[in-house]
């Protein structure tokens, strides 16, 4: 090898140039390889960490109804407001015409009437707005069945999605109050009977005449369809 072609070899070994074997001679640069891999590596990290800040918005997303209906469950307040002879209502109504109102777990709705409960697409569209009325029963007010269901979701996915009215339900006990608008009127109720029932169980859908009867219903456990639970009260004082 001549002394250009040496000068050549000590040229590329300073600037960190290998060189491969073949016809013709190619190299590659050490440094522009590194440069060109601290792109990449800084490009991965940018994208794990918007990874990271998308995961973090998905969690808040999913769970902020159910930590918001825990957090008002959890501040202290007179969770059972006394029966008074009172024709207004101490709370925000949200719909003059059909609401609800459980004050020991601070849950407050519109209600949505005449919801076909065995039309899926019906009764979740109802329940991206509220609470649902079962359609074919009795409505605040007259003998008969008011069936009212909420919460109707498959996963935690769906706690978003839908209302989060009744995710506490379970912390109601026999005696606690419920309180409903309807066509601006006042009806309250007393909680007197609380089950657990299988999720075929149709029992409460049922029309019947023979008293006036407030239903209750949301699936067991949260984030499941496995079971349902039930509250059935009674009207203790109209206005």
């Amino acid at each position: 090898m001549d002394n250009k072609k040496k000068g050549q070899g000590v040229l590329a070994a300073m600037r960190g140039v290998v060189y491969q074997k073949g016809a013709r001679v190619t190299y590659v640069d050490i440094a522009l390889v590194v440069k060109k891999l601290k792109k990449i590596a800084k490009a991965l990290k940018l994208l794990g960490i918007g990874a990271m800040m998308a995961g973090a918005v998905g969690i808040v997303w999913i769970w902020s109804p159910l930590a918001v209906a825990n957090l008002k469950y959890q501040i202290p307040r007179n969770k059972q407001v006394p029966m008074t002879n009172i024709q207004i209502p101490n709370w925000e109504v949200p719909d003059g015409n059909y609401s609800i109102y459980i004050p020991k777990i601070g849950a407050i709705s519109r209600v949505i009437t005449d919801v076909d409960a065995n039309n899926k697409k019906e009764y979740l569209e109802a329940l991206r707005l509220g609470v649902a009325e079962a359609k074919g029963l009795g409505h605040p007010g007259e003998k008969g069945t008011t069936f009212l269901f909420a919460h109707s979701v498959a996963s935690p996915l769906d706690y978003a999605r839908y209302n989060a009215v009744f995710y506490l339900l379970d912390k109601l006990e026999s005696g606690d109050e419920i309180e409903i608008v309807y066509k601006n009127r006042i009806f309250r109720y007393s909680v007197f009977g609380i089950s657990v029932l299988d999720a075929k169980d149709t029992r409460y859908l049922r029309p019947q005449k023979d008293e006036e009867l407030l239903v209750l219903q949301t699936c067991w456990p949260a984030g499941t369809r496995a079971k349902r639970l039930v509250l059935t009260a009674k009207p203790v004082m109209v206005y």
